[in-house]
């Protein structure tokens, strides 16, 4: 008669963790050796040129920024130009809403000109939009030409790395 003596590797406790951790750990190494589903496409459609989302969206609402205040000197005296009306605010607030989602626009694939100096150019527009569109909702003169010039700022400072060096590196001009 023979007699059945207990399997050490079925029973051991120690082995069983061992072999649990082990499965554990070669399934974790499969599953991440695996590659990811495709990260799903945005559903927007850029159909507007980098030039036309420039001439259509930016320099129309930057101009109207840079008109709704400042001062002009003449010898017949001096002139404060300052929003008037709400509807004057409100229309600077909805430029710098505009620009600020401009910037985005033209960091879009597409658009950018690159991925490193571009996206840093775009970024301090929305930051400047944005803080046009703040002065505009406190409707504070004094923040919104200084908002204003760093408007200005974010622009030359595009136009001079990518704009006047593609074109006629003399040209100098807005926009």
């Amino acid at each position: 008669m023979r007699t059945h003596l207990p399997n050490p590797r079925t029973t051991d406790p120690r082995r069983a963790r061992t072999a649990s951790a082990l499965s554990i750990f070669l399934i974790a190494l499969l599953a991440g050796s695996c590659p990811a589903p495709p990260k799903p496409q945005p559903p927007y459609k850029p159909l507007a040129t980098l030039e036309e989302v420039m001439h259509g969206m930016v320099i129309p609402n930057a101009h109207v920024v840079w008109k709704s205040v400042g001062t002009i000197i003449t010898k017949e005296g001096t002139e404060e130009i300052r929003p008037k009306t709400e509807d004057d605010w409100i229309d600077i607030e909805a430029s710098a809403t505009i620009l600020m989602e401009a910037g985005n626009l033209l960091m879009m694939e597409g658009r950018a000109k690159d991925n490193g100096k571009w996206y840093d150019l775009c970024r301090a527009l929305v930051d400047a939009g944005d803080g046009v569109r703040q002065a505009a909702k406190s409707k504070d003169p004094e923040q919104l030409f200084t908002r204003g010039g760093y408007l200005f700022d974010a622009c030359q400072a595009c136009h001079f790395q990518y704009r006047f060096t593609e074109k006629d590196p003399n040209t100098f001009r807005s926009h």
